[in-house]
């Protein structure tokens, strides 16, 4: 029994790296090989396990194409957490068990290691395919959470929960390092900096959780140095400025679910507001 991970990118190159590390026997394919025809279809029979970690509008192709090829015992992951196992239709429908199996980490690079261990993947669909999810997790270290099935309006949310995090936070990172350049930082320094105080902040989130995670002036229903802090940007950045300033909202939100008072809170929107308006 062996898992072909099909699909050479960043997420299929790391998963392929974390199993066999593992010692779980295994394939890398090219999904555009596949639905070219250039990639050998004639030993796919010998897999039990297929991981599909292309681009997300290529499953429903891939999973029709194989769909022929591959009997009933097989099982089909994929990793695309915006889309539901709805895009493996034509596998299911031959008896294939088929299921989502996401990982939530941040790919940036095909040449750096994403940490697969001790990641957490979100599973769904068939449970012969989710069980399939949970011990390929446990294989490279991962834990995996299993889902009940949900519609693509909820995999869209599911995603967008994602998203906010990986990607809102790099993009707030950006903002940062800039304002940090400005002060007399290297680049490098600054990267370093934001990267080891972003690995604290996920550390308080593993050890205390959410909303006890969250620090600073906000928490503290400190509206004078929210209100420095917009002055000091608006004097130099004003995107950077506006970007605090949007934020405030959510990170009051937080605050209040932490224990902030509703008068502080009031206070910290007000001066947010207006500079969010310039």
């Amino acid at each position: 029994m062996s898992v072909c991970v099909v699909g050479r990118g960043k997420v299929g190159r790391a998963l392929y790296r974390a199993l066999h590390e593992a010692g779980e026997p295994c394939t890398l394919v090219a999904g555009r090989g596949l639905l070219a025809g250039t990639e050998s279809v004639r030993k796919l029979g010998r897999h039990r396990t297929f991981v599909f970690a292309v681009p997300d509008g290529s499953i429903r192709e891939l999973a029709e194409k194989l769909a022929p090829l591959l009997d009933a015992r097989v099982r089909a992951l994929h990793c695309a957490g915006a889309r539901g196992v709805g895009e493996l239709g034509a596998l299911r429908e031959r008896g294939v068990a088929v299921a989502l199996f996401h990982p939530l980490v941040s790919f940036a690079s095909s040449r750096q290691r994403s940490a697969l261990r001790g990641a957490t993947f979100t599973s769904l669909g068939d449970r012969r395919a989710t069980s399939e999810a949970k011990r390929l997790s446990r294989r490279i270290g991962a834990r995996c959470v299993v889902l009940p099935e949900l519609s693509d309006s909820e995999a869209a949310r599911y995603h967008a929960a994602a998203a906010l995090v990986a990607n809102g936070a790099a993009a707030l990172a950006d903002v940062a390092a800039r304002i940090l350049r400005e002060l007399g930082y290297g680049q490098r320094d600054a990267e370093r900096a934001l990267s080891s105080l972003l690995a604290s902040v996920a550390g308080n989130v593993a050890r205390v959780g959410v909303p006890a995670a969250l620090t600073g002036p906000v928490v503290r229903g400190d509206a004078s140095t929210v209100a420095r802090h917009l002055d000091a940007l608006a004097e130099s950045d004003q995107a950077a400025s506006r970007a605090y300033a949007a934020l405030q909202p959510t990170v009051v939100a937080s605050a209040l679910a932490r224990g902030l008072g509703s008068r502080e809170a009031r206070a910290i929107l007000r001066t947010s507001r207006a500079y969010a308006a310039k």
